[in-house]
């Protein structure tokens, strides 16, 4: 992890905006769990003292809180971008599968480390429940644009949601390629309609 340019002599970090701090706090997350985001090591890391992390936040709580808000835009915003965007329901459908297979505007890994974040915060917990929630909601609402019954679309809905976060708790590991080659199955299992297109890089 290497360090972030300080623009500041005074070494209070004021040339650090609030998100250079949350992705630091990010990487550290990602690497080794939500106890090592600490602020004497956040500090070290960007190179200045703990005053320039007061600078921008009021406490540890505080941080914490940021990183919640950035996983909420950066990791759900995409998903539910993708599944109630413009298109047919298959097109929609088809970005959610190139959004999965890309990996680049959504991260598995940080979907990943918050869940292990919420094992021990009743916070954390509560957020991803409700992001778990929109993100099934709008894979109902998927389902039923394609036509399916309310139940029908609900059962879909969760499958589809459950299936692709145990792939990422499993953690299967398979080539882009091959997941691409399975892409079109999954979707005919997943919506009982063949995809129009090959996914394709």
């Amino acid at each position: 992890m290497s360090k972030l340019p300080v623009e500041t002599t005074n070494d209070e970090g004021r040339g650090l905006s609030t998100q250079d701090w949350i992705d630091v706090a990010r990487a550290m997350l990602l690497k080794e769990g939500v106890n090592s985001v600490k602020i004497d090591r956040l500090a070290r890391e960007c190179g200045v003292t703990r005053g320039g992390f007061y600078w921008r936040f009021k406490s540890r709580g505080d941080l914490l809180d940021a990183l919640l808000e950035d996983w909420k835009n950066t990791n759900s915003a995409p998903i539910l971008e993708a599944l109630k965007g413009p298109g047919s329901p298959a097109e929609r459908f088809e970005r959610l599968v190139r959004l999965w297979i890309d990996e680049q505007e959504y991260s598995p890994d940080y979907d990943t480390a918050i869940r292990n974040w919420a094992r021990t915060d009743v916070k954390v917990q509560q957020a991803v429940h409700e992001v778990d929630n929109r993100r099934v909601e709008a894979l109902q609402k998927l389902f039923k644009d394609f036509g399916f019954a309310e139940d029908e679309a609900l059962v879909r809905a969760r499958v589809t949601y459950y299936h692709q976060v145990g792939y990422y708790a499993m953690e299967v590991r398979e080539a882009a390629r091959r997941r691409e080659e399975l892409s079109q199955l999954y979707t005919l299992v997943l919506t009982g309609q063949s995809s129009p297109t090959p996914v394709k890089r």
